[in-house]
């Protein structure tokens, strides 16, 4: 008597350019293949970078979909958030004459990459001021 494990056991996960996703797997000695069509408009792709062949065919989606970086993307998000940023230096008073660079900004990196120099942007600027004497903390006291 042979004990069969009721568990399936997933053999390959692949998907195509359709964006169906087709899960194979084998169960008790029988194979099992399953297909799901997503729908990819319904998902935001954090990290994600449009392949030069996609964008060319007016697609933003990577045959990974979460493809590292080559050397010229990297080059164009960091060009991106330069121009985007000395914009903010010359218009300190308004930031809304920005708005096109920030958006250049916006398609040429990955999400996290936005996230970290937003932040990084605000601490370098406090430090600036920090160091030029030019900090006022604020007179209530901190909340815990």
């Amino acid at each position: 008597m042979t004990v069969s494990d009721p568990s399936p056991q997933i053999l390959s996960v692949n998907s195509n350019q359709d964006h169906i996703l087709t899960i194979t797997s084998q169960q008790n000695g029988t194979l099992l293949s399953h297909s799901l069509s997503l729908d990819v408009s319904k998902y935001q792709l954090k990290g994600h970078f449009p392949s030069t062949e996609a964008s060319s065919k007016g697609s933003s989606l990577s045959p990974l979909g979460m493809a590292a970086p080559s050397m010229k993307e990297r080059q164009a998000c960091w060009g991106a958030r330069d121009e985007y940023w000395k914009c903010l230096d010359e218009n300190t008073e308004d930031a809304s004459q920005c708005k096109k660079l920030r958006s250049s900004f916006e398609s040429s990196c990955p999400q996290q990459w936005i996230k970290y120099f937003d932040k990084r942007r605000d601490y370098l600027k406090f430090k600036e001021k920090f160091e030029a004497g030019q900090f006022q903390p604020s007179k209530t006291p901190a909340k815990s």
